[in-house]
C-alpha cells in the first residue's frame, strides 16, 4: 500500500499547478513547512520503485477513468515516469 499512497501523492503534485482555485501542491524533501508541500519526495519515489503496481491498483485506475473522471493516474500505468520527472 505505501507504493498505491506514493502514487497517489505524485499524481497530485502534477495535477494540482494552481491557477484553477487550487493550491499549487509541491512536493519537498522538508515536510511540515508548508501546507502546499504534500510529501518528503525522496521517500515517495523509492516506496514507487519498491512497491509495484498491484493488479488492484491498475483495476482502481481502470474504474475511476470509465465510470467517475474521465482521466488516469499516469504513474499508476507508467511508475517509471515519476523517476524521468523528478
Amino acid at each position: 500500500m505505501k507504493g498505491d499512497v506514493a502514487r497517489m501523492l505524485l499524481y497530485m503534485a502534477i495535477r494540482y499547478e494552481g491557477g484553477d482555485g487550487f493550491n499549487n501542491l509541491e512536493m519537498s524533501s522538508t515536510v511540515g513547512t508548508s501546507s502546499t508541500l504534500i510529501g518528503d519526495l525522496e521517500v515517495l519515489l523509492a516506496r514507487n520503485s519498491e512497491d509495484p503496481v498491484s493488479t488492484f491498483e491498475m483495476r482502481r485506475n481502470d474504474r475511476i477513468h470509465s465510470t467517475w473522471q474521465g482521466n488516469r493516474n499516469p504513474f499508476i500505468d507508467h511508475p517509471e515516469w515519476a523517476d524521468a520527472i523528478w
